[in-house]
């Protein structure tokens, strides 16, 4: 149910490495806006409209166990009371990153490698077991990016990525150019944008951009 943030993780991690190829705070953010919207898609929450995009709540509708450690983690954290969205990505982002890695190496997507620095601090990275998946992604995000249109889902996850100056393949700016106007049109309609009730395209880029 987490796949746009399972999908996610996959594009922020680096195959070989297992490491972030972005800072935290833009990882959290990214990763927390995600997960808020496939709790949309899953109908346990909602975003009535405001004034100010800032200002905008997320409130939970239903707060029932999904059987998805990762929007179990995200509905735990949003409780009962209407949060800021602003705030909830940075946290949910935080505190869903583990369980969605959990999560990709059940699926075989990642596996786990231990390391120790200097023979005495324990890390742990996540680098690519079966790039399959990334692969089909990275190529729904290329096509897109070179004029195809792209399904909801791509388009969400470039508007995400482009929030946070983290599009794969935006290297020049003709394709930097592509990505914004995918970012500001291509899911202006649709089930996830009809669950922000009225907040524009600009708005949504302020609440899911890098603070």
């Amino acid at each position: 149910m987490s796949r746009l943030a399972e999908d996610l993780v996959l594009l922020l991690l680096d195959d070989e490495s297992g490491r972030s190829t972005v800072d935290l705070g833009r990882r959290y953010r990214a990763v927390g806006s995600a997960v808020l919207l496939d709790l949309v898609r899953a109908g346990r929450i909602s975003i009535p409209a405001s004034g100010d995009a800032r200002e905008a709540r997320v409130v939970v509708s239903d707060g029932t166990p999904t059987g998805d450690a990762a929007l179990d983690t995200a509905l735990a954290k949003l409780g009962e009371k209407p949060t800021k969205v602003g705030w909830a990505a940075e946290n949910l982002g935080h505190d869903c990153w583990k369980p969605l890695l959990e999560l990709l190496t059940a699926d075989g997507a990642i596996r786990v490698e231990e390391n120790r620095v200097l023979g005495l601090v324990k890390t742990r990275s996540f680098p690519s077991a079966d790039g399959s998946r990334e692969r089909e992604i990275r190529a729904g995000i290329d096509a897109a990016l070179s004029g195809a249109r792209p399904d909801e889902e791509t388009a969400v996850l470039i508007t995400i990525l482009h929030g946070i100056g983290a599009v794969p393949g935006a290297r020049d700016e003709a394709t930097r150019e592509r990505a914004a106007e995918i970012a500001r049109t291509a899911w202006a309609s649709g089930p996830l944008r009809d669950a922000f009730h009225g907040l524009d395209t600009a708005q949504l880029l302020i609440l899911f951009a890098a603070s």
